[in-house]
């Protein structure tokens, strides 16, 4: 039966892909959203699950004037439409949609593809109390240094000069994630490049040159 199938896989796309379930791919329809293109608004009136199957996406949360990014959804990422966030095509991308009804009776069917969705909302949770304590304790230096932290710690690059990190996105960009102004961010970034911790090699890639320094910069 269905139900007992035990399927693992990377992510929850390359287990719909497998030969065993490939059927299931049937219940999803293909559709393509260029670069910033705002994907679905919060509440969308249509319940909605979709699935990232190529380019990157942002969640996040909007109020007045100010953005709070609570998750960049990669190749692979599930998330729902019925919620309170936007989400934006960061690159042109294409998502796999299926609507909610469909997707329940999925993992009616193939209950171990429950865990790829506690994965997904795993991080957002972490990401939602990041956010709440950004905004109730960090100053915007603070947020700067731990967002840039968290990018070497998940993709750098280790190199002679230091660590390598492709952010992918401009200073703008970086702004938006940790919800100052991207005036604030040109100005940090240099304050630390003239202290010597960062080297910016491109506009989408920083060269974190003192770690060390860059980790204590709050006990000082």
């Amino acid at each position: 039966m269905a139900g007992k199938m035990r399927i693992v896989h990377d992510n929850l796309l390359d287990a719909l892909q497998a030969a065993e379930t490939k059927g299931l791919l049937d219940l999803f329809t293909e559709r393509r959203y260029c670069k910033k293109e705002i994907i679905f608004f919060p509440k969308h009136t249509e319940n909605y699950v979709f699935i990232v199957k190529e380019g990157r996406v942002r969640v996040y949360l909007a109020f007045d004037d100010k953005e709070f990014t609570v998750s960049i959804l990669e190749a692979g990422d599930v998330f729902s439409t019925h919620t309170r966030a936007f989400t934006e095509a960061l690159d042109d991308c294409t998502l796999l949609i299926c609507s909610t009804e469909n997707f329940s009776r999925m993992l009616i069917d193939y209950p171990t593809f429950t865990h790829y969705l506690i994965n997904v909302l795993g991080d957002l949770l972490k990401n939602c109390f990041t956010i709440i304590i950004n905004l109730a304790f960090m100053e915007a230096k603070s947020r700067l240094r731990k967002y840039l932290l968290s990018e070497a710690e998940e993709k750098g690059v280790y190199c002679k000069e230091g660590i390598k990190v492709e952010i992918g996105h401009d200073l703008s960009r970086i702004a938006t994630i940790i919800g100052v102004s991207r005036q604030t961010v040109s100005s940090l970034v240099n304050e630390f490049c003239r202290m010597g911790i960062l080297e910016r090699l491109n506009r989408k890639t920083i060269l974190i040159k003192d770690r060390e320094a860059l980790q204590n910069m709050d006990k000082q």
